[in-house]
């Protein structure tokens, strides 16, 4: 069970159409990425870009961004189902 206090990546997510949204914790994972942001819409294409403590980048193309309401103690969340892609330059 993954808690909000858990989610501490930065990650910014990249819109299909460019926009980009800052700002945004995470638990991210080979295939999977966790949020608890769920003011933004997440749709598949979009990408999100993990910002690495050595200032590295990783990017993830989101396939599956299932929302989860909220319940058992645990907010409304993102649970992405993604997969690791070059850095878009």
């Amino acid at each position: 069970m993954i808690l909000p206090g858990m989610a501490k990546d930065d990650v910014v997510l990249v819109k299909a159409d460019g926009k980009r949204i800052e700002g945004l914790k995470a638990v991210v994972s080979m295939r999977r990425i966790v949020t608890f942001h769920t003011d933004v819409e997440i749709e598949p294409k979009d990408m999100m870009i993990k910002q690495c403590a050595d200032g590295e980048q990783e990017a993830y193309l989101v396939l599956d961004p299932m929302f989860n309401h909220a319940g058992d103690g645990i907010p409304e969340n993102y649970q992405i189902t993604v997969r690791k892609v070059a850095v878009p330059e």
